[in-house]
């Protein structure tokens, strides 16, 4: 009798907890079902139509909605296809250093690894190069025109970056840029940086 006993509770603890796993294991299904995978990757969009480009645009430097430090991964070969519009090379970037970002509704910085587009056709980079993004907002998304967007450094102290630097912590206040007029020259956006300095000392003149 005490044997039957001691099977009867035997198998008894065996289905309750074979029974509790059951719950535990669909418990724990639905909650990764319900929790959004954030990727590793960045993926953002080249408006290849703007007219402008680079960390100046617009007549008193549109906000920035992303920015960051990067270095280059790898580029994949042209593709060339008469029914788009522009020529599509796909690049991916590690992501160093974030010098700014904006949560838009349709995508989010959200500490991912790696960026990604297909911007890079002729752009004068290569593998490891260390490059200084920037990136705009376009329909609640972010968007990279291209062209002078990206910017190739020499290293965490370049000029250029500290200028960058500096401009983004005034709250892209022009004034921060008048000495550093010469550095932006030397990559052809003297033009843009001048004219956005322009723009905020007639705006101090209101």
């Amino acid at each position: 009798m005490y044997h039957i006993v001691t099977k009867v509770i035997v198998v008894f603890g065996f289905l309750f907890c074979s029974t509790s796993y059951a719950q535990k294991k669909e418990i724990d299904i639905k909650k990764d079902q319900s929790t959004p995978k954030v990727s590793d990757t960045l993926k953002v969009g080249y408006t290849y139509w703007w007219p402008q480009s680079g960390p100046f645009i617009g007549n008193c430097g549109d906000r920035y909605a992303f920015v960051f430090l990067g270095t280059i991964q790898h580029i994949d070969k042209p593709v060339e296809d008469d029914d788009r519009a522009y020529t599509s090379q796909k690049g991916i970037i590690k992501i160093d250093k974030v010098l700014t970002s904006r949560g838009l509704k349709k995508n989010t910085y959200s500490k991912q690894k790696f960026f990604v587009s297909d911007y890079f056709y002729k752009q004068d980079v290569k593998k490891d190069d260390q490059v200084l993004v920037f990136c705009y907002e376009y329909e609640d998304n972010y968007s990279i025109p291209g062209g002078k967007s990206m910017l190739k450094i020499e290293d965490s102290n370049d000029p250029i970056l500290l200028s960058v630097k500096r401009y983004i912590q005034s709250g892209q206040n022009a004034l921060e840029l008048k000495k550093d007029v010469t550095l932006w020259k030397n990559y052809g956006l003297e033009a843009e940086v001048k004219q956005v300095i322009e723009c905020r000392e007639m705006r101090g003149k209101d």
